[in-house]
Protein backbone atom coordinates (compact mmCIF):
# COMPACT_ATOMS: atom_id res chain seq x y z
CA UNK A 1 0.00 0.00 0.00
CA UNK A 2 1.36 3.38 -0.86
CA UNK A 3 0.61 6.95 -1.84
CA UNK A 4 0.92 8.75 -5.13
CA UNK A 5 1.98 12.36 -5.61
CA UNK A 6 2.54 15.01 -8.23
CA UNK A 7 4.38 18.29 -8.00
CA UNK A 8 2.56 21.18 -9.58
CA UNK A 9 4.97 23.93 -10.43
CA UNK A 10 2.90 27.00 -11.12
CA UNK A 11 4.76 29.79 -9.45
CA UNK A 12 4.08 33.24 -8.06
CA UNK A 13 7.23 35.30 -7.86
CA UNK A 14 7.76 38.64 -6.19
CA UNK A 15 10.31 39.67 -8.83
CA UNK A 16 8.87 38.74 -12.25
CA UNK A 17 10.95 38.16 -15.36
CA UNK A 18 9.85 35.62 -17.92
CA UNK A 19 9.54 34.92 -21.58
CA UNK A 20 7.03 32.17 -22.42
CA UNK A 21 8.29 29.08 -24.18
CA UNK A 22 8.33 29.35 -27.98
CA UNK A 23 5.17 28.07 -29.59
CA UNK A 24 7.22 25.41 -31.35
CA UNK A 25 8.28 23.74 -28.09
CA UNK A 26 7.16 20.12 -28.06
CA UNK A 27 6.95 17.91 -24.97
CA UNK A 28 8.90 14.68 -24.70
CA UNK A 29 6.73 11.70 -25.61
CA UNK A 30 7.11 9.49 -22.54
CA UNK A 31 5.80 6.95 -23.36
CA UNK A 32 5.26 7.71 -27.08
CA UNK A 33 1.72 6.30 -27.29
CA UNK A 34 -1.36 5.62 -25.21
CA UNK A 35 -4.72 4.18 -26.15
CA UNK A 36 -6.95 6.17 -23.77
CA UNK A 37 -6.46 9.91 -23.34
CA UNK A 38 -6.63 11.64 -19.92
CA UNK A 39 -10.07 12.95 -18.91
CA UNK A 40 -10.46 16.06 -16.75
CA UNK A 41 -12.31 15.24 -13.52
CA UNK A 42 -12.42 18.56 -11.59
CA UNK A 43 -13.96 21.12 -13.93
CA UNK A 44 -15.62 23.04 -11.07
CA UNK A 45 -12.34 23.41 -9.18
CA UNK A 46 -10.53 24.48 -12.35
CA UNK A 47 -13.18 27.15 -12.98
CA UNK A 48 -12.63 28.55 -9.47
CA UNK A 49 -8.87 28.41 -9.94
CA UNK A 50 -9.20 30.38 -13.17
CA UNK A 51 -11.08 33.13 -11.35
CA UNK A 52 -8.53 33.20 -8.54
CA UNK A 53 -5.51 33.18 -10.85
CA UNK A 54 -6.78 35.98 -13.12
CA UNK A 55 -4.27 38.85 -12.64
CA UNK A 56 -6.26 41.55 -10.81
CA UNK A 57 -4.86 44.47 -12.79
CA UNK A 58 -5.79 42.86 -16.12
CA UNK A 59 -9.23 41.82 -14.86
CA UNK A 60 -9.88 45.36 -13.64
CA UNK A 61 -8.78 46.78 -17.02
CA UNK A 62 -11.11 44.41 -18.90
CA UNK A 63 -8.20 42.60 -20.54
CA UNK A 64 -8.62 38.91 -21.29
CA UNK A 65 -6.94 36.38 -23.50
CA UNK A 66 -6.53 32.77 -24.54
CA UNK A 67 -3.51 30.67 -23.57
CA UNK A 68 -2.68 27.15 -24.66
CA UNK A 69 -0.46 25.23 -22.25
CA UNK A 70 1.15 21.82 -22.23
CA UNK A 71 -0.07 19.78 -19.26
CA UNK A 72 1.85 16.74 -18.08
CA UNK A 73 -0.59 14.23 -16.56
CA UNK A 74 1.13 11.71 -14.31
CA UNK A 75 -0.02 8.17 -13.53
CA UNK A 76 -2.02 9.40 -10.53
CA UNK A 77 -3.89 11.93 -12.70
CA UNK A 78 -2.16 15.04 -11.34
CA UNK A 79 -1.71 17.90 -13.81
CA UNK A 80 1.68 19.64 -14.02
CA UNK A 81 2.24 22.65 -16.25
CA UNK A 82 5.47 24.47 -17.04
CA UNK A 83 5.28 25.27 -20.74
CA UNK A 84 3.19 27.67 -22.81
CA UNK A 85 2.26 26.32 -26.23
CA UNK A 86 0.44 29.42 -27.46
CA UNK A 87 0.82 32.79 -25.73
CA UNK A 88 -1.95 35.30 -24.99
CA UNK A 89 0.50 38.13 -25.55
CA UNK A 90 0.44 38.98 -21.84
CA UNK A 91 3.13 37.39 -19.64
CA UNK A 92 0.93 37.62 -16.53
CA UNK A 93 -1.96 35.78 -18.25
CA UNK A 94 0.43 33.11 -19.55
CA UNK A 95 1.78 32.51 -16.05
CA UNK A 96 -1.74 32.45 -14.61
CA UNK A 97 -2.71 29.85 -17.23
CA UNK A 98 0.13 27.62 -16.03
CA UNK A 99 -1.25 28.00 -12.52
CA UNK A 100 -4.68 26.90 -13.76
CA UNK A 101 -3.21 23.96 -15.67
CA UNK A 102 -1.41 22.73 -12.58
CA UNK A 103 -4.70 22.66 -10.65
CA UNK A 104 -6.19 20.15 -13.09
CA UNK A 105 -6.90 16.58 -12.03
CA UNK A 106 -7.54 13.78 -14.51
CA UNK A 107 -8.34 10.16 -14.95
CA UNK A 108 -4.87 9.26 -16.23
CA UNK A 109 -4.03 8.13 -19.73
CA UNK A 110 -4.05 4.37 -20.20
CA UNK A 111 -1.78 2.22 -22.30
CA UNK A 112 -2.73 -1.45 -22.62
CA UNK A 113 -4.82 -1.14 -19.45
CA UNK A 114 -2.08 0.52 -17.36
CA UNK A 115 -1.89 4.17 -16.23
CA UNK A 116 0.81 6.08 -18.10
CA UNK A 117 2.27 9.58 -18.28
CA UNK A 118 0.90 11.80 -21.04
CA UNK A 119 1.49 15.36 -22.25
CA UNK A 120 -1.68 17.04 -23.52
CA UNK A 121 -2.47 20.59 -24.75
CA UNK A 122 -5.16 22.51 -22.85
CA UNK A 123 -6.63 25.91 -23.62
CA UNK A 124 -7.27 28.37 -20.78
CA UNK A 125 -9.61 31.29 -21.48
CA UNK A 126 -9.59 34.48 -19.41
CA UNK A 127 -12.73 36.56 -19.97
CA UNK A 128 -13.28 39.70 -17.86
CA UNK A 129 -16.65 39.87 -16.15
CA UNK A 130 -17.59 43.30 -14.74
CA UNK A 131 -20.12 41.69 -12.41
CA UNK A 132 -17.49 39.51 -10.79
CA UNK A 133 -15.20 40.95 -8.12
CA UNK A 134 -11.48 40.73 -8.90
CA UNK A 135 -9.60 37.73 -7.49
CA UNK A 136 -7.44 38.09 -4.36
CA UNK A 137 -3.83 39.05 -5.03
CA UNK A 138 -2.20 37.60 -1.89
CA UNK A 139 -0.47 34.94 -3.98
CA UNK A 140 -0.82 36.61 -7.36
CA UNK A 141 0.95 34.80 -10.16
CA UNK A 142 3.71 36.81 -11.80
CA UNK A 143 6.09 35.90 -14.64
CA UNK A 144 9.46 34.25 -14.02
CA UNK A 145 12.03 32.74 -16.35
CA UNK A 146 13.05 29.51 -14.58
CA UNK A 147 10.63 27.45 -12.50
CA UNK A 148 11.72 25.72 -9.32
CA UNK A 149 12.11 21.99 -9.82
CA UNK A 150 12.24 19.02 -7.52
CA UNK A 151 15.59 17.42 -6.73
CA UNK A 152 14.36 14.45 -4.69
CA UNK A 153 11.37 13.31 -6.74
CA UNK A 154 12.28 9.69 -6.10
CA UNK A 155 11.82 10.19 -2.35
CA UNK A 156 8.24 11.50 -2.50
CA UNK A 157 6.55 8.08 -2.59
CA UNK A 158 8.65 6.95 0.40
CA UNK A 159 7.79 10.12 2.31
CA UNK A 160 4.09 9.67 1.61
CA UNK A 161 4.28 6.08 2.80
CA UNK A 162 6.01 7.29 5.96
CA UNK A 163 3.51 10.05 6.78
CA UNK A 164 0.27 8.40 5.54
CA UNK A 165 -1.94 8.29 8.69
CA UNK A 166 -2.10 4.62 9.68
CA UNK A 167 -5.74 4.65 10.73
CA UNK A 168 -6.91 6.19 7.45
CA UNK A 169 -4.78 3.86 5.37
CA UNK A 170 -6.08 0.84 7.26
CA UNK A 171 -9.64 1.95 6.45
CA UNK A 172 -8.78 2.50 2.79
CA UNK A 173 -9.30 6.25 3.08
CA UNK A 174 -7.33 8.49 0.74
CA UNK A 175 -7.62 11.97 -0.64
CA UNK A 176 -5.96 14.83 -2.51
CA UNK A 177 -4.44 17.92 -0.93
CA UNK A 178 -3.27 21.06 -2.73
CA UNK A 179 -0.78 23.19 -0.82
CA UNK A 180 0.71 26.61 -1.33
CA UNK A 181 4.44 26.43 -0.60
CA UNK A 182 6.93 29.27 -0.55
CA UNK A 183 10.28 28.16 -1.95
CA UNK A 184 12.99 30.63 -0.97
CA UNK A 185 16.12 31.66 -2.85
CA UNK A 186 17.97 28.59 -1.53
CA UNK A 187 15.25 26.14 -2.57
CA UNK A 188 13.94 25.62 0.96
CA UNK A 189 10.22 25.41 1.76
CA UNK A 190 9.84 28.11 4.38
CA UNK A 191 6.07 28.79 4.39
CA UNK A 192 3.00 26.77 3.57
CA UNK A 193 -0.77 26.99 3.43
CA UNK A 194 -3.52 24.51 2.59
CA UNK A 195 -5.14 25.71 -0.63
CA UNK A 196 -7.54 22.79 -1.16
CA UNK A 197 -8.20 20.42 1.74
CA UNK A 198 -8.64 16.67 1.38
CA UNK A 199 -11.48 16.85 3.89
CA UNK A 200 -9.35 15.01 6.44
CA UNK A 201 -7.18 17.11 8.73
CA UNK A 202 -4.78 14.21 9.27
CA UNK A 203 -4.17 13.88 5.51
CA UNK A 204 -3.68 17.65 5.17
CA UNK A 205 -1.09 17.58 7.96
CA UNK A 206 0.61 14.57 6.38
CA UNK A 207 0.87 16.46 3.09
CA UNK A 208 2.48 19.39 4.90
CA UNK A 209 4.98 17.01 6.53
CA UNK A 210 5.92 15.60 3.12
CA UNK A 211 6.20 19.05 1.56
CA UNK A 212 8.55 20.30 4.27
CA UNK A 213 11.03 17.61 3.26
CA UNK A 214 11.06 18.44 -0.45
CA UNK A 215 14.37 19.50 -1.92
CA UNK A 216 13.98 22.04 -4.71
CA UNK A 217 16.20 24.02 -7.02
CA UNK A 218 15.03 27.65 -6.62
CA UNK A 219 13.23 29.67 -9.24
CA UNK A 220 15.25 32.27 -11.11
CA UNK A 221 14.48 35.67 -12.55
CA UNK A 222 17.07 36.84 -15.09
CA UNK A 223 19.43 34.20 -13.72
CA UNK A 224 19.07 35.35 -10.10
CA UNK A 225 17.48 32.96 -7.54
CA UNK A 226 14.20 34.32 -6.25
CA UNK A 227 11.54 33.23 -3.79
CA UNK A 228 8.28 31.99 -5.30
CA UNK A 229 5.00 30.41 -4.29
CA UNK A 230 4.28 27.05 -5.91
CA UNK A 231 1.36 24.64 -5.95
CA UNK A 232 2.07 21.23 -4.45
CA UNK A 233 -0.53 18.60 -5.24
CA UNK A 234 -0.39 15.38 -3.22
CA UNK A 235 -2.73 12.42 -3.59
CA UNK A 236 -2.82 9.75 -0.90
CA UNK A 237 -4.20 6.53 -2.31
CA UNK A 238 -4.26 2.98 -0.97
CA UNK A 239 -2.88 0.63 -3.61
CA UNK A 240 -3.24 -3.13 -3.39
Amino acid sequence: MSGAAGLALASCAANPAVQPDPVFWQPPLVPPTYDTAPVLTNEAEVSLELQEAYPPELHAAGIGGSVEVWVRVDTAGNGWTQHVRGSSGHDALDCAAMQVGSAMQFDPAMDAGNPTVAWIPRRVEFEPDPARPPPPDRLRCEPFDTSPFQLNAGDVAKLMERFYPKDLRARGVGGSVVLWLFVDESGNVTRHDVKVSSGFEALDLAAVSVARMLRLAPAKALGIPTGVWVHQGLTFRVIG
